[in-house]
């Protein structure tokens, strides 16, 4: 299943650049996954160390030029988020409480309809309504532990300059998500993960995850993922800042009734800069490798820039162009360029309208246009 992202949030932490890669996720409250955005804080702040959140989207799409079916999709979605940190609650420090409620509800099938691999919406999935993030994290000075319900593209393969695009291969590496059935959106599972902060700029994480992460009962009984992570961030809020991410998996099935293990590599490189007159600029470059004959996705290769503070007028407005290829199995590779502009109407409203072209659909010859709108409210 494609890792599908959403909640456009205008705007980026740029602050947070020198704290340790894995900590920009997760210092300011509950993450809210799928993940999209540099951060995405808790939007209501309470007495004793509660913070709560709603997020709501909705989004219509579909094919309007080349291959693929002429028929509307639509989705519905929304997060009620809650986290308590212990120490604001004069509890003991360092520890965090996260729960998050998500449901959907969509209208046709966009697989179906478009028949590519890099899915053209990160919010489009059958529709759900569960426990998508139950979990305790403690601090311990430099590192921390955390476990529970959870997505492991909160934490790893995240790329948050490409946060604005639509398309699900600018989140997780669809080297891994096409290859593997991992514990992401909409589907989060089981799993133990840590991290480090070794100073000078590096930090590093791992963790492991269930297999078959629907079935959310019997931890690892279906196989499980392995993945770490070594970060290294540099440069200075004011000017030019940097991150590199480099991680390798590794899914180990419990028997071959439920599929082939599987293993790959991925890397994220993203910087931000502010020019003569003080807009932000920001760029990625991002890969993945998974070579195994089983596997339908064997390479991916995805870059882009995004620019925010264009009209003066409209500071908050940000525009983001992408481009990503996934190298299929025995069939020509997919091509996806994507322009998604960003405008805040409001303090809480933003509305994203969306096009892309795909070259090679599904790994069949030809190509599509898909243009797509969508409107986020948050509270």
């Amino acid at each position: 299943m494609n890792c599908l992202r959403f909640f456009p949030v205008a705007g980026v932490v740029a602050a947070a650049a020198l704290a340790p890669v894995w900590a920009q996720t997760t210092d300011s409250g509950l993450q809210l996954a799928p993940y999209t955005a540099p951060i995405t804080p808790p939007s209501q702040t309470w007495n004793q160390g509660l913070s709560t959140s709603l997020h709501l989207d909705a989004e219509t799409l579909g094919v309007i030029g080349g291959k693929g079916a002429r028929q509307a999709v639509s989705v519905a979605a929304f997060q009620a988020a809650l986290t308590l940190d212990t120490a604001q609650a004069a509890w003991w420090q360092g520890g965090q409480f996260d729960l998050m409620l998500m449901g959907l509800r969509s209208h046709g099938n966009l697989q179906t309809v478009t028949n590519t691999v890099q899915l053209p919406s990160n919010l489009w999935a059958p529709n759900f309504l569960r426990v998508y993030q139950l979990s305790y994290r403690q601090q311990f000075g430099p590192g921390f532990v955390q476990g529970g319900i959870m997505d492991v593209n909160n934490t790893f393969d995240t790329t948050g300059v490409a946060g604005h695009l639509h398309n699900a291969s600018f989140g997780i590496a669809p080297t891994l998500t096409s290859n593997a059935n991992i514990a992401t959106y909409p589907n989060p599972g089981l799993g133990l993960m840590g991290g480090l902060d070794v100073g000078n700029g590096w930090s590093a994480q791992a963790g492991v995850w269930q297999g078959d992460p629907p079935g959310m009962t019997g931890a690892l009984h279906r196989g499980a993922l392995w993945i770490a992570e070594a970060d290294r961030s540099w440069g200075e809020a004011e000017h030019a800042q940097g991150t590199l991410k480099l991680g390798a998996w590794h899914l180990q099935q419990s028997t071959s009734a439920y599929g082939p293990d599987s293993s790959g590599l991925y890397a994220v490189n993203e910087w931000r800069w502010k020019d003569a007159d003080r807009r932000d600029w920001a760029a990625f470059l991002q890969g993945g490798w998974s070579p195994a004959a089983s596997n339908p996705v064997q390479g991916y290769l995805g870059a882009g820039v995004r620019i925010q503070g264009l009209n003066a007028a409209r500071p908050a407005d940000v525009l983001t162009l992408g481009i990503a290829q996934a190298r299929l199995q025995a069939r020509p590779s997919e091509t996806v360029v994507e322009a998604v502009y960003s405008l805040q109407l409001a303090r809480h409203l933003y509305l994203q309208p969306d096009i892309q072209h795909i070259q090679n659909p599904g790994g069949e010859s030809g190509h599509q246009w898909v243009a797509g709108l969508r409107v986020h409210i948050e509270h």
